[in-house]
């Protein structure tokens, strides 16, 4: 029917713009924090774009979620605004006949989140802390970076590298 595939239509249109705004969001905080952690010594800086990505793993089971709740939110409520509801009503459609199209809409999603949260999101969890154990297991030599000052892992000392000398950074 037209009206489904104007809702379905409708409700992908919204549903970009808002998972857009959503991620870009989400990944801007994470790399707030993650940037603050490695100027704080916490990680290693070479770890921040791959943690990153993890996280974004981690995060998009629920962002996805949320994004197909405020999709369909903000598509229903702008039909019912801009009296577009009013006349798809006035037409003969029941208000039952909306669970088909929103169903039809939520359905592949449902399923792409399930893979993510069972399979991908405990993976990336996974790998990222294996990933900080990497780091944190690196001697100071190897944590070395120049023309920054540098903690010891054990936080008992400080030390200041002007330039690495030789192909090999010795």
């Amino acid at each position: 029917m037209i009206f489904q595939r104007a809702a379905i239509r409708e409700f992908t249109h919204t549903a970009a713009g808002v998972f857009v705004a959503l991620f870009a969001i989400l990944m801007t905080t994470q790399l707030i924090r993650l940037l603050g952690q490695a100027a704080g010594g916490k990680i290693a800086s070479e770890a921040v774009i791959a943690l990153l990505g993890f996280g974004a793993i981690s995060y998009l089971p629920v962002l996805l979620s949320l994004t197909l709740f405020v999709a369909i939110l903000m598509t229903l409520s702008r039909w019912y605004r801009d009296s577009e509801m009013v006349v798809w009503l006035a037409s003969g459609i029941p208000l039952t006949a909306w669970i088909k199209p929103v169903l039809g809409f939520v359905g592949p999603p449902v399923i792409v989140i399930a893979i993510l949260s069972l399979l991908l999101a405990p993976w990336a969890t996974q790998k990222s802390e294996a990933y900080r154990q990497t780091m944190d297991q690196r001697d100071d030599v190897a944590r070395v970076s120049p023309g920054a000052f540098n903690e010891s892992g054990a936080a008992d000392r400080v030390f200041f590298v002007e330039s690495v000398a030789g192909e090999d950074g010795q």
